[in-house]
């Protein structure tokens, strides 16, 4: 009965050793590629989109700046005023509508939009705020978006 007991007693040990071993190789894995993913993953995802952020930023605020010195030249451009410009922009009339008005074309207007954007902006190149490379994507960026121009304009106060 004793040499029983032992038997029994040896191969309970036996059996849990082996379920700690078992266990060990297959729980260790996850928990070890669980570790390395939640430790890699964040970092570089938020550095981009804060360095793209910013330099949009940078963009937005000097654009918002002079935006009252490029209304002035192109309301000139459409032979108007920069109030009669708002005026027609907050009644609910597009740039192109009102190029058209004025007997100036699509092609016009968009000559005038980069040029008034160019001179406009030219300030803040040479202060060094703006590149000249940044300048010329807004320049493409609203000739393609007239409507983002017309937010601009109608939101910006002329100074007297």
């Amino acid at each position: 009965m004793t040499r029983r007991l032992l038997y029994i007693i040896v191969g309970a040990i036996v059996v849990v050793v082996l379920a700690i071993g078992i266990g060990v190789f297959v729980l260790l894995p996850s928990v070890t590629s669980a570790n390395n993913s939640a430790t890699s993953t964040p970092t570089p995802t938020p550095t981009v989109s804060a360095t793209t952020t910013s330099k949009t930023n940078v963009a937005s605020k000097t654009l918002k700046q002079y935006a009252p010195v490029i209304k002035t030249q192109i309301a000139q451009g459409l032979k108007l005023t920069p109030d009669q410009l708002t005026t027609d922009l907050k009644g609910g009339k597009t740039l192109s509508d009102i190029a058209t008005a004025q007997n100036v074309s699509v092609t016009q207007l968009q000559t005038l939009v980069g040029t008034a954007l160019q001179s406009g902006l030219k300030p803040a190149v040479d202060a060094g705020t703006l590149t000249q490379k940044q300048v010329d994507r807004l320049v493409k960026h609203y000739q393609s978006n007239l409507t983002l121009l017309d937010k601009l304009l109608m939101n910006t106060k002329t100074t007297a």
